[in-house]
């Protein structure tokens, strides 16, 4: 499930686009729901079509990077300031049912090597993917 924040004035171009990209969307509350669809692609589509508003965890994993770019790599004693950060990734996707934050050792470590990568390859950007294998653990079922 990837989840987008969206006003109603920016509803119908959210919906557009997701619509000429192939994605099926629905309303749940405050949330256009995009169901089966990788959160990158939805983002992309959204992209694409001029929308504004942007998927949830992309949203929330560029305040995961700015915090770590901020802290300079210096993460000593912050193992539980990091799995906050990955909570909040997976609540406000709504994947707390799918995921879990790793063990707080392995969260560091995923931080340490993301925080290397960004800053060896002067880029912004994780996808989902890297995000899900750095910090996270598939629930069973």
């Amino acid at each position: 499930m990837v989840r987008i924040r969206c006003g109603p004035d920016e509803e119908a171009r959210c919906r557009a686009a997701l619509a000429r990209a192939g994605f099926e969307v629905k309303r749940s509350l405050t949330w256009l729901v995009v169901r089966d669809a990788p959160p990158d692609a939805v983002n992309e589509a959204l992209a694409a079509g001029g929308a504004d508003p942007r998927v949830a965890v992309r949203q929330r994993i560029g305040q995961l990077i700015g915090w770590l770019l901020d802290r300079e790599g210096s993460l000593d004693g912050r193992a539980v300031n990091v799995q906050a950060l990955v909570r909040r990734v997976l609540e406000e996707g709504g994947l707390t049912g799918r995921y879990r934050p790793r063990p707080l050792d392995a969260l560091l470590a995923g931080a340490a090597a993301l925080y290397a990568e960004l800053v060896e390859t002067a880029a912004g950007f994780v996808s989902w993917d890297r995000f899900v294998e750095l910090f996270c653990e598939e629930l069973p079922g």
